[in-house]
């Protein structure tokens, strides 16, 4: 559902008796409560935890004696920050032409990285660390002496809805946990009660179920 719909939906399940809403364009205060209930909802999900559909993997070239590197330089498209190193993951590099030939970057602290390899005069080599400025700039150290490829993974920057037609990006199946999540507001606004409980048992619902598809679980 796009996110007219979303809010068409929203109308429909609180049992309101008046016109439902045509476009976010020239809405009336009432609608307008609506369709920011909605665009509240999804911006709050986004922002919850690290997502799987936000999630993006970017392959590119690094460039020689260059350190410093911003999501644009690579054509990361909507970026938002880089994914933080865990026992399941780092960023590797390769010799463009052998993808299977890769070796692990150790991602250093800020201040670690500064002091070894940006603070010092370092001759340009083979890259084995990395990490991000205040900035969130990827820092490569020591600077690479050739064009390396680098993959690495990185968060998309939560998206809005403000269009009509606008589309939240998770799997299209958990669309209407947004419904449910606009409806409470609805009924708290409205003091409706059993709307109210209604919207919450199926938002916990639906909510468990997207948790369980989409979020990073822990491991043992």
């Amino acid at each position: 559902m796009n996110y007219l719909q979303i809010v068409q939906r929203v109308h429909s399940e609180s049992g309101r008796s008046t016109a439902a809403p045509t476009s976010v364009v020239g809405a009336n205060d009432r609608h307008v409560r609506l369709f920011n209930w909605v665009a509240d909802a999804w911006r709050d999900l986004q922002g919850e935890r690290d997502w799987r559909w936000m999630r993006n993997t970017l392959d590119a070239a690094l460039t020689a004696n260059q350190q410093t590197y911003s999501g644009a330089d690579l054509g990361a498209t909507r970026f938002g920050r880089w994914r933080k190193e865990d026992h399941d993951y780092s960023p590797y590099v390769y010799v463009d032409g052998a993808p299977n030939a890769m070796w692990p970057l150790a991602f250093w602290q800020l201040d670690q990285m500064r002091a070894r390899f940006i603070y010092r005069t370092w001759g340009a080599s083979t890259p084995i660390a990395w990490s991000y400025n205040e900035a969130n700039e990827l820092l490569i150290g020591p600077q690479p002496a050739l064009p390396y490829k680098l993959r690495i993974e990185y968060w998309k920057e939560p998206s809005e809805l403000a269009a009509d037609a606008d589309t939240p990006d998770m799997p299209d199946r958990f669309h209407m946990l947004l419904v449910w999540a606009a409806l409470q507001e609805v009924a708290k606004f409205d003091a409706a009660p059993e709307v109210l409980a209604r919207a919450e048992k199926n938002h916990g619902a639906l909510k468990f179920a997207l948790t369980m598809d989409q979020s990073r679980l822990p491991t043992l």
